[in-house]
């Protein structure tokens, strides 16, 4: 095990802002929502809105070792991924080569599903909109027929390992590579398992993120039949209020990103610019207590912070400002409110806490990479944006609801993710200086 501190020398951001963090974070910082009406036939499709990355595949041409990149044959997530990913390589000025560094590179990332949006095979995806009534309904007698369109091709781009593989291959990664499958946690996971293959010696440097799409019509209609969707009487860019009473569901999204994560020796040794350390990492879980996936109480979410405070050598009165998952449906949105008022104590209503779900939507397992990557950006600015959609909080949640943003001297963040799935994990991110 290495005593080199793991860094974070670059990150990338695919949202519906724009590529890059800049677009991202500008855009919070001027209170913006990105979310609105779908285009059809989704719009057809519960509530109707969401937030969606409108960046083409052209987009990947001016990315680092992007000549080896086929978008034509990737799904969305694996689109997303690779967007990121490129970003993450040109904003820590890292577009490596083949050389005896990619034995020692690799390259983790999270991934609720690997679905596609199904444009071609509305009907395989065993749903079609009755132009009569406007609305979707089941009918599985399509599906022998969408079959024979389906091409071998197809199931293959499917595959779930599909944005680890177009992302080694974009990465030259020739060491640990790895797809994390089935949670919003998903994104934080990789990044501290990553910290992991680094500390245990595994590798120099980890490409380390997640990518969400639940705006595609499968991931709809999942949540349609849970009860989970918001309601598609609200004025999308208003839908999207974690912790705020007026939250009628969860609002489709999408986006990715990735972290460029280095042994510190190896990245002076390259006189890469160090944005922060990766000094901390946790995570727990609790079976959820009820059909919708909640828990029984908000402990996984607080032994998840303290587990990575204490690898950080810190405590609750050093963090500055916290990015979390804010859902936007009251039920998990209380209980992650509680454990960040047990965690934060007598600081909770001064410590800003950021949700992408008011920008953007849900993005599923990049949730965490996203929230912190706008971790770093305020460590780097000094500039936290506001609480978009929190004039009403829960009474669970007790820190601050100003849409202004702050400015401050911000030295120690921390990313902390409560799930449906019942895993809870936490990043902490310390400043130093270069």
């Amino acid at each position: 095990m290495t005593s080199d501190r793991v860094v974070v020398t670059g990150f990338g951001v695919a949202s519906p802002f724009g590529l890059g963090i800049d677009a991202l974070y500008d855009g919070m910082l001027a209170g913006q929502s990105m979310v609105g009406e779908l285009p059809s036939p989704r719009s057809a499709l519960a509530p109707g809105y969401g937030g969606l990355v409108t960046l083409k595949a052209s987009a990947i041409r001016g990315l680092p070792n992007s000549r080896d990149m086929r978008p034509g044959t990737m799904t969305r997530y694996t689109f997303l991924s690779t967007l990121a990913l490129g970003n993450a390589m040109e904003h820590g000025d890292c577009p490596w080569d083949d050389g005896d560094g990619a034995l020692r590179r690799g390259f983790y990332v999270a991934s609720y599903t690997n679905s596609d949006r199904f444009d071609k095979y509305v009907r395989f995806a065993h749903h079609v909109i009755d132009q009569d009534q406007d609305r979707p309904f089941i009918n599985d007698s399509e599906v022998p027929q969408a079959i024979r369109k389906f091409s071998g091709f197809e199931f293959l781009k499917l595959m779930n390992n599909m944005p680890t593989a177009h992302g080694g291959i974009q990465g030259r990664c020739q060491g640990p590579c790895n797809t994390f499958l089935g949670t919003p946690s998903g994104g934080a996971q990789a990044i501290g398992r990553s910290l992991a293959a680094i500390r245990d010696g595994l590798a120099d440097t980890m490409y380390a993120g997640g990518v969400g799409s639940s705006a595609h019509d499968h991931m709809m209609m999942v949540r349609a039949t849970r009860g989970l969707n918001s309601s598609a009487e609200v004025a999308p860019v208003q839908a999207g209020r974690p912790f705020d009473r007026g939250a009628t569901g969860i609002v489709p999204g999408e986006g990715s990103a990735v972290l460029v994560l280095e042994r510190e020796s190896t990245a002076r040794a390259r006189g890469a610019k160090i944005y922060a350390e990766l000094a901390g990492y946790g995570e727990w879980f609790a079976p959820p207590a009820t059909r919708e996936g909640v828990q029984p109480g908000p402990e996984a979410t607080i032994r998840s912070m303290a587990a990575a405070l204490k690898m950080a050598g810190a405590d609750s009165g050093d963090v500055d400002v916290v990015a979390v998952h804010g859902e936007s449906r009251n039920d998990l949105d209380a209980l992650e409110a509680s454990a960040l008022a047990e965690s934060l104590g007598s600081r909770v209503s001064e410590v800003p806490v950021m949700a992408l779900a008011a920008h953007v939507g849900s993005v599923e397992a990049a949730v965490g990479p996203m929230g912190a990557a706008l971790v770093l950006q305020a460590l780097e600015t000094g500039k936290v944006p506001g609480a978009l959609n929190r004039q009403d909080p829960l009474p669970e949640y007790q820190g601050p609801t100003s849409s202004e943003s702050v400015t401050m001297d911000a030295r120690l963040g921390v990313v902390s993710l409560t799930t449906r799935e019942g895993v809870s994990s936490a990043l902490v991110f310390r400043k130093l200086e270069n």
